[in-house]
This record gives structure tokens, C-alpha cells and sequence, in this order.
């Protein structure tokens, strides 16, 4: 299954948490359906400078082409 990687870096973990939620909300809102995640990868940047939480899910990649959407759309025009 084809997926896209959606990120999110902060220094702060729930932070980070967060933000993914409301995307995953807003995400959903505009579906009309839940995203299909395959997987949440946490990983860490210890590098000078750089958000030290790296937060990726990785979603079904025609959930986020709006293929859902394109569906429901085209069929309430029949």
C-alpha cells in the first residue's frame, strides 16, 4: 500500500502529540472518514538546533489524495 509520510517536530513530545491529533481531526473532517494510518514512527534529533521529537505517520497515500471525498462528491451529483 502506497503511503505518505506526515511530520511533526518539537522539542516537546506532547506537544508534538498534539498536533498530530488536531491534523488527524482536521484530516478526517475534511475526508468525511477516519485517515488510514499504517504505522507512527517516533524517533529523535539530537543534532544542535533541530526539534529533538520527529513524530511521522504514515498514511494510506489516496486517503490523502481526497479520493474519498472525490467519491462521495461525484456520486451526490447523480
Amino acid at each position: 500500500m502506497p503511503y505518505r509520510p506526515v511530520q511533526f517536530r518539537d522539542d516537546d513530545l506532547p506537544t508534538a502529540l498534539e498536533r498530530c491529533a488536531n491534523w488527524l481531526k482536521s484530516a478526517q473532517d475534511w475526508l468525511g472518514e477516519p485517515v488510514d494510518v499504517v504505522a507512527i514512527h517516533l524517533d529523535y534529533d539530537d543534532r544542535e538546533g533541530a526539534p529533538y521529537y520527529d513524530l511521522k505517520v504514515l498514511c494510506n497515500e489516496e486517503d490523502l489524495a481526497g479520493a474519498p471525498r472525490a467519491l462521495r462528491d461525484a456520486n451526490a451529483q447523480l
